[in-house]
């Protein structure tokens, strides 16, 4: 198959089921003749988002926890290791402790604001870090963002 992506490679992370944004990209660029790699953060995702990398062939599969250093070091000597190099990266990767999306934003706690930020936004960089020395003719990153960025969202506190 000739497509778009033909001959590329990507890790894709936050994958969470079949109905996620990031799966809608991993599909479409294996539909387009690339290669993805997925990965999951703990015990649960992974045996959601197992079966759909294995459906979608994906050449690496790793649990990456965005907090954890040697975690992400992990998977990106994976992705080394595989594939010797790396020409997309795609972040859709958001968390916030659920409870603390209710009430008021002013109620937010520090670790849930600081812990939310980390994950939700500084994850990026750390990961941009990781995959530039791999991207070595160059390579796109993506993230995804929410409409909550431009956009109070009624219920969704420090989410949006």
């Amino acid at each position: 198959m000739n497509g778009l992506m033909q001959g590329k490679k990507g890790l894709i992370l936050g994958v969470a089921n079949n109905r996620s944004i990031a799966y809608g990209i991993a599909k479409s660029v294996v539909d387009q003749g690339g290669t993805v790699g997925l990965t999951y953060q703990g015990e649960a995702l992974k045996k959601r988002v197992g079966p759909i990398a294995e459906d979608l062939g994906a050449e690496v599969f790793g649990h990456c926890d965005v907090t954890d250093d040697g975690s992400m070091d992990a998977v990106f000597a994976e992705v080394s290791q595989r594939w010797g190099g790396l020409d997309f990266l795609v972040h859709a990767v958001a968390f916030s402790d659920k409870d603390e999306l209710t009430g008021r934003y002013i109620d937010t706690t520090a670790e849930n604001f600081d812990r939310t930020m980390a994950i939700s936004v500084y994850s990026l960089t750390a990961l941009a870090r990781r995959a530039e020395p791999l991207m070595q003719n160059g390579g796109s990153i993506l993230t995804l963002t929410y409409y909550g960025a431009e956009k109070v969202m009624p219920h969704y506190n420090v989410m949006g």
